[in-house]
């Protein structure tokens, strides 16, 4: 290269001055000539260029656009097709858009929009969701929707602002067949399919909640399982019998029998679980449950005759706490007694605890006793007489009834009163013991040694009665009396808990003549209001604040002002219980004139009443000396 170069400088040298010039000259034309097409052929480059990018770009945006419509096109689609509630919502929760489905639910088929969706937090809430909702970073939950066909509940998912008009988006799905799923399936959690009855795991809770109870309030309960077992017979004379079906069959029959409170479950394929709370095992929870039980073995046979099959019942029963302070042992122990009872081969109910099996079965001996004994007048009347300080007199006479019973003797009320009340005897008791007093009293005034009201204690039960003043009445004429000496002594939960026809009859009473009386006044809940709305004459203080008042200065300033209590309120105060003199003169002191005890005398028979009246005046000398 170096070579060429020296070769044509030299000869580049050798050339006229003149070639030169002239060589110059066409050099420079051509230079000029050389620029210009090249700058013409860069602009047509560029130009090229240009066109070819612009041809680009616009395809690019052609397939951009063909592809928002086509996103567009699926994005309509959607809100239009969508079986879920869309809308649009603007930053004041107005909606800007409803998608059809929405639409029909909310019958607004004629405008895609509406102002305000009526979703509301709760199935019975008139508050709105959107009202007062937070939606700065979205919001999800449900919600229920009011329709043409009422409310739905929905899944709600509401979207956080949308830039930059702060616009939301929200999505529902009616979840009705999901919530009614999660009820049914809940509800085979609570409850037996084939019985209706509670379930297994449901009584299991309740029975922790009885012991709980039980363990704070110290009272009994009892768990009683039943169940049936099919006996088994020669294939050629078995009937066809389905043991399922006349388990359920027992289990709809139970409320006629199961008293309100009871807990009735299924507790296995063949057996019935039964919890009796503690208000139904307070009293002689023996015969409570004696009888239950007797009355579900009955219940159980003629279940069994119906279904067309031989069947053993058999019934366990525990008791808290005599058999246990714990559910599961509890149950156990009504398990234990279960399998006992199976072993005698036919239906039974055995006790886990033996003493309890030995007593109900005396308490039900005693209420077949004491029915025959009602038909065969077993009983007579014994009466207490009433003693006035102030007058020296006696003033009256309480009734109360003795059962001459040929095996047991003479029984005390408190021996048979509860039996009476659970078997439905109350009433023809009471009835005969009203019969009594007014032919002791026609008997008495004949013999000229009547004194003052004769009183009786009368139940709610009897009150309830429709009959029950035309049977006075009709007692009263058939014996020639007047209501005026007759005392009827009320407890305190017949007045509290006195329904309408009760209240009629109370005033009833008090307008024909009888003397109505508040009996153990202060020992219950008995309130200033009570007092006023009844048509009481007087009050009997309770026993309990009379036992050993002397010793107790509280209790004498108690019983002081419940004597002060029924003065103000204007009705007569009568004390019983009276068992030594200073009692009695406390009470005097106190304002209280009218006693009654065995300071004075016990109950006795009619017949020894006229020894009672001779000395009458020798007995109040005692106390007041």
């Amino acid at each position: 290269m170096p070579l060429l170069r020296w070769l044509s400088c030299t000869a580049c040298l050798s050339v006229p001055k003149a070639l030169a010039n002239q060589t110059i000259q066409d050099n420079i034309v051509l230079t000029a000539g050389s620029s210009a097409a090249i700058l013409t052929g860069v602009a047509l480059a560029l130009l090229l260029f240009g066109i070819v990018s612009l041809t680009l770009f616009n395809q690019k945006l052609r397939r951009q656009n063909r592809s928002l419509l086509s996103k567009n096109r699926l994005h309509n689609a959607f809100l239009q097709q969508s079986e879920d509630f869309i809308a649009i919502l603007a930053s004041d929760r107005s909606s800007r858009f409803i998608n059809p489905a929405l639409a029909a639910r909310l019958n607004n088929t004629t405008t895609p929009l509406i102002s305000d969706l009526p979703l509301y937090v709760k199935n019975d809430s008139a508050v709105l969701l959107l009202s007062d909702l937070d939606l700065s970073n979205g919001w999800h939950g449900e919600a229920w929707l009011q329709t043409n066909n009422g409310r739905i509940p929905l899944s709600v998912a509401i979207t956080a602002p949308l830039q930059p008009d702060a616009k939301h988006l929200l999505l529902g799905r009616d979840i009705s067949n999901l919530l009614q799923q999660q009820q049914q399936n809940n509800s085979n959690v609570l409850y037996d399919n084939a019985t209706g009855l509670y379930s297994p795991v449901l009584m299991t809770e309740y029975l922790h909640t009885l012991v709980q109870i039980s363990t704070t309030s110290h009272l009994p309960f009892a768990v009683m399982l039943v169940r049936l077992n099919k006996l088994l017979q020669p294939a050629a004379v078995a009937p066809v019998f389905d043991l399922q079906k006349a388990l359920m069959q027992l289990a709809n029959r139970m409320s006629d029998v199961v008293s309100q409170g009871c807990i009735v479950a299924r507790y296995s394929v063949d057996t019935l679980a039964i919890l009796v709370p503690q208000h139904l095992c307070q009293d002689n929870t023996e015969l409570q449950l004696n009888r239950l039980g007797h009355k579900i073995l009955k219940l159980a046979e003629l279940t069994a005759t119906a279904s067309g099959g031989p069947v053993q019942t058999t019934i366990g029963i525990s008791v808290f706490s005599t058999d246990s302070d714990s559910a599961t042992e509890l149950i156990l122990a009504a398990s234990a007694a279960l399998v006992e009872a199976a072993k005698a081969g036919d239906s039974r109910m055995v006790f886990a605890d033996a003493p309890f099996a030995h007593r109900g079965s005396e308490y039900q001996a005693l209420e077949s006793e004491l029915q025959k004994a009602i038909t065969q007048d077993e009983f007579e009347l014994y009466y207490q007489p009433r003693i006035s300080i102030g007058s020296n007199r006696v003033v009256g006479y309480e009734a109360l009834l003795r059962w001459h019973n040929p095996r047991r003797g003479i029984l005390l009320p408190q021996h048979f009163l509860a039996i009476t009340d659970e078997s439905g005897l109350t009433i023809q008791l009471e009835r005969l013991a009203f019969s009594k007093c007014c032919s002791q009293l026609q008997l008495w005034r004949k013999t000229d040694i009547n004194r003052g009201r004769m009183a009786l204690n009368i139940s709610a039960l009897s009150l309830q009665q429709s009959d029950f003043i035309s049977y006075l009445n009709e007692q009263l004429a058939t014996f020639a009396l007047t209501a005026d000496m007759f005392e009827f002594e009320l407890d305190e939960d017949t007045l509290l808990q006195a329904d309408e026809q009760v209240q009629a009859t109370l005033q009833q009473l008090a307008q024909l003549g009888f003397y109505l009386t508040l009996d153990n006044f202060g020992e219950g809940m008995s309130s200033l209001s009570v007092l006023r709305q009844q048509p009481l004459h007087s009050v009997k203080i309770a026993p309990a604040y009379i036992k050993e008042m002397e010793h107790n200065e509280q209790q004498r300033n108690i019983t002081a002002s419940l004597i002060r209590l029924a003065s103000y309120l204007r009705l007569d105060v009568m004390a019983s219980g009276i068992e030594n003199e200073m009692q009695a003169y406390l009470l005097h002191v106190m304002g209280c004139d009218i006693l009654q005890g065995h300071l004075f005398s016990k109950a006795i028979p009619a017949s020894d009443i006229p020894a009672v009246l001779a000395k009458e005046n020798r007995l109040v000398r005692k106390v007041l000396n």
